[in-house]
């Protein structure tokens, strides 16, 4: 019995140190006030909960032991660098840092499949998408496809010339091949061609891609292609709309509803996370779709919009029952509703949040204060990532006379959804909403004179003392510093 038992401990604890990822290593020149960061992906991709701080000795050492269930690529952040890191159950990684030129060395038992996937610098942009010069679609052959060509040529041989196995070889081509899809459709998105040239480019560009993954590990270069992928898809169904049967086919293929208005419902109704996941299902093998919606479920409810949420985890239930996922996706539920029911009596929505007509007026009753005013939407991305340096705008300005008024810019029906997202997320502060067709007068009053601003997501405006609104570019969050030295010029005059 004890034999049984001694075998059982040392069964376990092989498993446990099988089951994780040891990082180690040091770190120089890190700037003041910069962070090391780990990210270890929930599915396959980049999460932002996944970040994990890394504890930096006086001399510059870390170490730590990350769990770890099987293999991924992950996220190390060193101040304002980055790279990808090749990390698999029971193994060891070494790396030496810098954070003034970005160089990063390896050592360890993934040090040759670290140090072969940073030297393909699939982490970058390739040249040909860096460069700002769009040329004209008959140039691409010459200017783009074909200079490429050569560069994925000789980084193929440098694959083949290494001593990863013929699994780990396959996943670096396939790497590279979804990094050119990836950034040829956004060359292209981003060209000053006519509607049909860029259709007609992609179109031909995409049309023998295989959804499935080519390889035995997803990589961040496979997560950037399915959003890739689901563009093309509905490039091609939009492309015929003109012809009216066959849009209601394609239509059907890729979302399986036939109908634009019924999917104009569905989309109102469930968001666009679960569109572009009737997309995946259909397109994507089994594995992908679950750890896909999987994914996106997660994302949404670290950011606040618990219905939309709750119905992706209802249809995860019941698509992926036995999912290993629905555990850690039932907890993050959780712990969004025991933050949302938290009282917060410094989110102000006032009676008149969405009847007030004027927003100059609205302003006057904090005379003698500073107002910052953001304008932003639920829907919009870069407003949602300014809102993150906002609780350091806040701690500098703590106490010091500045008001923060936020202008919500959403339909009517996501009212819901508006409230649930300054709640999740704690916006202290002062909180309306328009709908876009009520907004428009504020932009009247904000920009009379350039209405090729209006509409502009996010967009922020500063009134003084007085209750003027101040003329000039008023800078973001993200620039820290130079919008704090402006609200601090206006604290100080009379």
């Amino acid at each position: 019995m004890r034999k049984i038992l001694l075998t059982t401990v040392i069964v376990c604890c092989n498993l446990f140190l099988y089951a994780q990822f040891n990082l180690s290593g040091c770190v120089e020149n890190l700037p003041k006030g910069e962070t090391l960061t780990i990210n270890i992906p929930f599915t396959f991709g980049y999460l932002e909960s996944g970040n994990q701080p890394l504890a930096v000795n006086k001399d510059g050492s870390f170490a730590i032991s990350l769990p770890l269930d099987k293999e991924k690529i992950g996220y190390l952040r060193w101040g304002n660098h980055q790279a990808f890191l090749w990390m698999k159950p029971g193994s060891s990684l070494f790396v030496a840092l810098d954070g003034t030129t970005g160089g990063i060395a390896f050592a360890g038992s993934t040090a040759s499949n670290n140090r072969l996937l940073h030297e393909l610098k699939l982490n970058d942009a390739p040249r040909f998408y860096r460069e700002d010069k769009r040329v004209d679609a008959n140039e691409m052959q010459d200017s783009v496809i074909r200079p490429y060509t050569v560069h994925l040529v000789a980084k193929t041989a440098k694959i083949d010339s290494s001593q990863l196995n013929a699994r780990e070889k396959e996943f670096l081509k396939t790497e590279l091949h979804y990094h050119f899809l990836v950034y040829l459709d956004l060359y292209v998105r981003t060209a000053n061609w006519s509607t049909n040239v860029w259709n007609t480019f992609i179109l031909d560009a995409m049309k023998e891609e295989k959804p499935k993954s080519q390889s035995y590990l997803r990589g961040p270069m496979y997560d950037a292609f399915i959003d890739t992928y689901l563009g093309f898809l509905e490039t091609r169904a939009f492309a015929n709309r003109d012809d009216p049967a066959r849009f209601t086919a394609l239509l059907d293929s890729i979302y399986g509803i036939g109908s634009l208005d019924s999917l104009t419902t569905v989309y109102e109704n469930k968001g666009k996370a679960y569109m572009n996941w009737l997309v995946v299902k259909r397109a994507f093998d089994a594995a992908t779709s679950e750890e896909y919606l999987a994914k996106q479920i997660q994302a949404i409810y670290e950011e606040g919009h618990l219905s939309e949420a709750d119905r992706l985890l209802d249809v995860f239930r019941s698509s992926f029952h036995n999912s290993n996922y629905l555990d850690t996706l039932t907890s993050k539920r959780t712990m969004l509703i025991e933050r949302m029911e938290k009282p917060n009596d410094q989110i102000v929505i006032p009676a008149d949040y969405r009847t007030f007509s004027s927003i100059k007026t609205f302003i006057q009753q904090f005379k003698g204060k500073v107002v910052y005013l953001d304008i932003w939407g639920t829907w919009c991305g870069p407003c949602k990532i300014e809102l993150r340096y906002v609780p350091q705008l806040k701690e500098r300005f703590k106490e010091k006379g500045v008001v923060f008024v936020y202008l919500d810019m959403d339909d009517d029906n996501k009212d819901a959804r508006w409230r649930e997202y300054i709640q999740a997320n704690g916006i202290t502060g002062v909180h309306l909403r328009k709908d876009p067709a009520d907004i428009q007068p504020i932009w009247n009053e904000l920009l009379p004179n350039d209405k090729n601003l209006h509409g502009r997501y996010p967009s922020f405006f500063l009134f003084d003392k007085n209750g003027n609104l101040v003329n000039g570019f008023i800078k973001r969050p993200s620039e820290k510093e130079a919008l704090y030295s402006q609200l601090e010029n206006y604290l100080r005059s009379q």
